[in-house]
């Protein structure tokens, strides 16, 4: 009685649910798992390289059972377990397992939004199953095919709500292969339950501007009007977003927010000062920059480059804003080395770092009279190029002063994309 009373006083969406959102538990783990039957049972971390401080981005459901998360060094994972198994990322077998779970999904609707390598979300409005099956049914049996097809190591959460968001909070209630709903009838005992940077998009620096608000729980979010939520430093059109998300209700924009930039950095497994290395490294760091950018349609025109020197703690960035956007490997190459060239020649570099802002989207950019021949062609070339890479490695095709060179810049998946991403989220988000 006391949800129903709730539900008419805060103007909750009363809609039956028909969103869901799948999420992959463990997903780089429990895929390598799956891969090798020798590291199943076993405490197991995928790190971002194959030294002690490299940050772990997956962890097998046996080491976070003992407190090995996601974010943490690999020295500290060592500290707690011995014993630990740890591997570097194997990008093209998560692809894989990405690409059939969006397959397993679109057998119940067409309208299936990958929101990153191992999450999505569908609609199953107007379908079939939706009547025959419900959508919790439909979790189900996407349970199922995922065991069937992607293997027995790989389990899934899902959310079912009336909103993307919404469904997304209902899949992080139970990340050991559950299946939970929220809709109107439970959403306020729902919230009671959680904490404020338990609810996606509210990282820390929000929670405390909440806090420091007065509004300390998520009930109290929800229960805030738009004009207090105003007080806090909400625009009012984020305020209503909040209001609206907070109620089960689909916003607009809020999930689909694209990123201002896109950059690659590389830690040197050995700091050098040499100049060719630098280049080539450069030139790998342009080119996986660029590739990402093709496969989101947008260009930038704000290249930077940044370094951090070893074994002192001192680092060297620099931007410039270029006549016009770009988009290639090379043409980020050729800006960000006149950069580069600013450096202190002497300090030993640790860390390299390139990047594009000033986005938009690729049909935007305008191309000069002279160009406009030329520079199709050279993107038609380099997303014949990407197509290559994305399913054999960064390293399948290299130009040709990299030939016989180290793979210094493996092929990388970051936090919440598929290797070529316009989403990003929080570490720990898994």
């Amino acid at each position: 009685m006391s949800e129903t009373r709730d539900s008419q006083e805060l103007g909750l969406n009363t809609a039956n649910p028909t969103t869901l959102v799948v999420d992959l538990n463990c997903a780089f783990a429990s895929i390598e798992q799956q891969h090798d039957p020798s590291l199943r049972g076993r405490p197991l971390a995928i790190a971002a390289y194959a030294t002690d401080a490299a940050t772990i981005v997956s962890s097998s459901r046996e080491a976070r059972d003992l407190g090995i998360k996601t974010g943490m060094r690999v020295f500290e994972a060592k500290a707690i377990c011995p014993g630990i198994l740890v591997r570097e990322p194997n990008p093209p077998l998560y692809r894989a397992a990405s690409d059939r779970l969006i397959e397993i999904m679109e057998r119940h609707t067409p309208d299936v939004l990958r929101m990153s390598i191992d999450e999505a979300s569908m609609n199953l409005s107007g379908t079939p199953d939706l009547v025959k099956l419900g959508p919790e049914g439909v979790g189900l049996a996407i349970k199922r095919s995922i065991r069937e097809e992607i293997g027995e190591c790989v389990t899934c959460s899902v959310g079912v709500s009336t909103s993307i968001w919404m469904a997304k909070q209902a899949s992080n209630l139970d990340k050991r292969d559950g299946l939970q709903r929220i809709d109107h009838t439970n959403l306020v005992s729902v919230f009671r339950r959680l904490q404020l940077t338990d609810l996606s998009g509210i990282a820390d620096a929000t929670a405390n501007r909440l806090r420091r608000a007065g509004i300390q729980t998520p009930e109290q979010f929800l229960r805030a009007t738009p004009d207090r939520l105003r007080l806090v430093g909400m625009h009012s059109e984020v305020a209503r977003g909040w209001s609206m998300r907070l109620r089960g209700f689909e916003v607009s924009g809020f999930e689909s927010t694209r990123r201002k930039s896109y950059s690659h950095s590389h830690v040197l497994a050995r700091a050098t000062a040499s100049q060719a290395d630098l280049e080539e490294l450069l030139m790998r760091l342009s080119d996986m920059v660029g590739r990402r950018l093709r496969a989101a349609g947008r260009r930038g025109s704000v290249v930077s480059v940044g370094v951090v020197y070893r074994p002192e703690a001192g680092h060297f960035s620099k931007q410039s804003t270029l006549a016009k956007p770009i988009s290639t490997g090379d043409e980020i190459y050729q800006a960000a080395l006149k950069l580069l060239a600013a450096r202190d020649p002497r300090r030993l570099v640790g860390t390299l770092g390139v990047g594009l802002a000033g986005l938009n989207d690729g049909e935007d950019g305008q191309l000069d009279l002279f160009a406009a021949a030329a520079r199709p062609r050279n993107e038609r070339l380099e997303a014949a190029v990407d197509k290559i890479r994305d399913r054999f490695g960064e390293d399948a095709v290299q130009r040709s002063r990299l030939l016989g060179r180290a793979p210094v810049v493996r092929d990388r998946i970051a936090f919440g994309n598929t290797g070529h991403p316009d989403e990003s989220r929080r570490p720990g988000d898994e």
